[in-house]
């Protein structure tokens, strides 16, 4: 029997039809990978100098010790030792005048001067017995050169010496006229040691450089508010003091003190802190700074991070192959997974090979490690690869999704801004130093933030962690002492 030729076509083209439309539809059955994380490292924050200026005006120490220095500075009323009593009273005020690292005094003085003149003519003839007094003026000129000691004391170092007026004290007894220059001024020269150790004595008491120290190391422990929508601290852990060589000039005595810190910011209220009260040793310093390191925190919830995967990857077409091959996103998610971030894509493809297509549906899971981006100031991923469980199944029912560049295109997009936080960190830090935070009623922090960039980037239970490295400088005010 011969087959009609039309039948014979119309099979042919059925069959063509047939095969032209073949589908075989894939299912992925991959399971979320666990959502873990790795204990963070501690944050190791970097060294910062906060400067103290600290200055005293030389009027003051003038004014000081014109209350500490008055009246009778010497007396000896007695004249059997050698004939001479002397008291010494100050008359006037003592003046000084500051260069460079040296304090010079000058002590205007009044002499009371009493002398006895005695002589027995003879064993027989009666003693002649007869004192008499006088007052004169001198000025005691002194210099201080003045350092600091590692346990905080001012040491000065005052040496001195005196001169008379136009004429030298006299006492006129009977025919006697006795220069009286021979005996005060032995006694003087040792009462000068006295004095100028005296001297020594109250500027080291009224200059208390220690009392200032340990004010502002024990107050910049104290944390300051600088942010209250994100409840952030500044905080401020003081580790060694140094200050500059005392100068002297323009009537002030002026130095820097600067304490080394580490600072940093919290979120998550105010910080307990024990305070340490006990100050290190002094260190002496000729380039202090006042640059400081502040590390803050800025967190990116994963909710968030999502949201921006979602708006990155979601709903596009990826071809491959040209064009044989395509892969359509209809959902994202982003998961930590140790010190890497999971990618969950839930997609739905195909490809054809020939006259049969191949479709996949189901959920993808990547998993890629974080860094900072600082050309884009965005948090991205890199190594980006499938996970184990992913790539098998993918080998399994899809190795045209597994062998393809679906996975590089996907580690070029993931991109997370974090310019927002950054500039909002930036922002909340400056306005707190803008506001000259005060840490106590006698001490304000004011600087200036010049730069600020991603230090590292942890994963929390719940957001990514971007730590902060803020540059710039800081300065601490002793105002109300």
């Amino acid at each position: 029997m011969r087959s009609n030729p039309l039948s014979t076509l119309a099979l042919l083209l059925s069959a063509a039809l047939y095969l032209s439309g073949c589908t075989s539809t894939s299912k992925l059955q991959t399971q979320a990978p666990e959502t873990t994380v790795l204990a963070a490292p501690a944050y190791q924050p970097k060294l910062s100098s906060i400067t103290i200026p600290v200055s005293v005006q030389v009027a003051t120490i003038e004014e000081m010790l014109n209350r500490e220095f008055a009246g009778v500075l010497y007396r000896d009323t007695n004249l059997d030792d050698d004939n001479v009593a002397v008291t010494v009273s100050k008359n006037g005020r003592i003046t000084i005048r500051a260069d460079k690292d040296k304090l010079y005094f000058s002590v205007p003085l009044n002499i009371y001067a009493k002398g006895r003149w005695k002589w027995d003519p003879c064993q027989l003839c009666p003693a002649i017995d007869k004192t008499e007094d006088t007052k004169f003026d001198m000025v005691i000129n002194t210099e201080s050169k003045i350092n600091l000691t590692e346990d905080y004391k001012l040491k000065t170092t005052t040496t001195g010496n005196f001169e008379w007026g136009n004429t030298k004290p006299v006492l006129e007894l009977g025919p006697l006229k006795i220069g009286l220059a021979r005996f005060v001024e032995p006694e003087l020269r040792k009462q000068m040691a006295n004095l100028t150790k005296q001297l020594d004595n109250e500027l080291q008491k009224q200059v208390d450089v220690k009392k200032y120290v340990l004010q502002a190391w024990t107050m910049l422990q104290e944390p300051v508010k600088v942010n209250d929508d994100m409840n952030a601290w500044l905080q401020v852990v003081p580790q060694d003091v140094r200050v500059t060589p005392l100068q002297l000039r323009n009537g002030t005595l002026a130095m820097r003190i600067g304490i080394t810190s580490y600072i940093n910011v919290t979120t998550d209220g105010k910080p307990i802190v024990k305070t340490n009260k006990a100050l290190p040793k002094l260190v002496l310093d000729n380039k202090l700074t006042d640059n400081i390191q502040v590390g803050l925190t800025a967190d990116i919830p994963y909710t968030h991070a999502t949201k921006m995967l979602q708006q990155q990857v979601a709903n596009q077409t990826y071809k491959f192959d040209d064009g044989k091959s395509q892969l359509t996103v209809k959902d994202a998610a982003i998961s930590p997974a140790g010190d890497q971030l999971t990618l969950m894509l839930d997609v739905d493809g195909k490809t054809k090979a020939g006259l049969f297509t191949k479709k996949i549906v189901g959920k993808v899971y990547l998993r890629g490690t974080p860094y900072y981006d600082a050309t884009t100031a965005s948090i991205k991923v890199k190594d980006v690869d499938y996970t184990l469980e992913t790539k098998d199944k993918l080998l399994n029912t899809a190795s045209w999704l597994a062998k393809n560049k679906f996975k590089d295109m996907i580690q070029q997009q993931v991109n997370i801004p974090v310019k927002d936080q950054l500039t909002d960190a930036h922002k909340s830090l400056q306005q707190a130093l803008d506001k000259q935070g005060r840490v106590h009623e006698s001490v304000m922090l004011k600087g200036k933030i010049q730069t600020i960039e991603t230090d590292n980037i942890y994963l929390t239970p719940t957001a990514i962690r971007a730590v902060i490295n803020a540059k710039g400088s800081l300065t601490a005010t002793i105002d109300k002492l």
